[in-house]
């Protein structure tokens, strides 16, 4: 098989020409001859092993290979590990041509998209799946992160749709904002432009006419909520903390005090592994900064999770100007109303820094 992507051995891939071979099993277009001749390949190839055929679009290159040992187990993101397959295939030209052959369409091309079979087909069933575009879709992962880069990958590798165009889509002072981390229900082939018009759709749809009235309320655009929600989970893991952490930033917001958000110090910094932020830190010279700058920063800082984004528009109701993170060690923060008793707060998880060894 010297169509065969390079470094792929042809021994290996025999099971690829009986696997095309095979679909010329296709009752009488096939006929006695072309049965006695593939029905060896066909049993092969077919053997209770579950298979994969890609036809790409534009290309209309077929590509097969082995489905994954406890794929079909996995789900999501998991998915992406369990299920990775480095035993792949093109399908020599020739296997297509014998195809188009076998259903007397010479003309007839393959719509694209990722056919699934369990092994136990017939020739004439994968055949007919093919000529019938019977495809498969995929539940798509689209998860939230720090980094669009991250989120487009994670996407690229589970649907056709190239990543570059995604990573440009998905960039943070682009559409990123616009992404709600979901699970959603396409088709493998899905190029990047129609799959960014899909969740850019999602996103529209997600925004409904309540939390359209919620933002109003608070004085903020859709994307001014994205903005803070995307500050508030990084300052807090803790979900039930999150209104009060919302409450906290908009009571400054109102009163036109700076926001003072460490995790802002963090992106602009480019660094999200520091533990202890410095005076320093706070000098850095960036519109992300928000203890130079008052106001939302220009942009999100990650792509946050949609209940962040319900934090935001649903905010708890308090007096609270000042949080710092608890000197217990344990999650969340400790809240105060006026400066003294942060700084007692302040200094407290300081001294808690010290004792564990953590300057930086």
């Amino acid at each position: 098989m010297a169509s065969t992507e390079a470094g792929l051995r042809p021994g290996r891939w025999r099971w690829v020409a009986w696997a095309a071979g095979g679909l010329l099993l296709v009752g009488a277009l096939g006929g006695r001859a072309v049965w006695m001749r593939v029905a060896p390949w066909f049993s092969q190839v077919n053997a209770q092993e579950p298979w994969v055929l890609e036809v790409h679009p534009g290309t209309g290159e077929w590509v097969a290979y082995r489905a994954a040992e406890g794929a079909e187990a996995a789900e999501g993101a998991d998915a992406l590990e369990a299920g990775g397959v480095p035993e792949r295939a093109v399908v020599p030209e020739e296997w297509v041509e014998a195809v188009r052959a076998a259903l007397g369409l010479r003309d007839w091309t393959a719509r694209p998209g990722r056919y699934r079979f369990s092994g136990v087909e017939t020739g004439a069933d994968v055949a007919r799946r093919l000529a019938d575009g019977v495809r498969e879709t995929v539940e798509l992962v689209v998860p939230a992160h720090r980094d669009p880069a991250v989120v487009a990958a994670t996407v690229g590798r589970q649907v056709f749709a190239d990543s570059a165009t995604l990573a440009r889509a998905f960039a943070l002072d682009s559409l990123g904002w616009m992404l709600r981390p979901n699970t959603y229900e396409v088709y493998w082939e899905i190029e990047g432009e129609a799959l960014v018009e899909r969740l850019v759709e999602a996103s529209e749809a997600w925004w409904t006419g309540a939390r359209l009235g919620q933002a109003e309320a608070l004085g903020l655009s859709p994307r001014e909520v994205v903005v803070l929600a995307s500050i508030v989970q990084e300052e807090t893991n803790v979900l039930a903390e999150a209104p009060s952490v919302a409450g906290l930033y908009l009571n400054r917001l109102r009163i036109g005090m700076a926001l003072q958000a460490d995790p802002t110090l963090k992106f602009a910094r480019g660094d999200w592994t520091i533990q202890r932020l410095l005076d320093v830190d706070k000098l850095v010279d960036s519109p992300y900064n928000t203890y130079l700058h008052k106001g939302l920063p220009p942009g999100p800082i990650r792509i946050p999770e949609s209940a962040y984004v319900d934090a935001v528009l649903q905010p708890e109701q308090h007096n609270y100007l000042f949080m710092c993170a608890r000197a217990d060690g344990q999650p969340g923060h400790a809240f105060a109303v006026n400066y003294a008793a942060h700084l007692r707060n302040a200094r407290a998880y300081q001294e808690m820094l010290n004792r564990n060894g953590i300057f930086r």
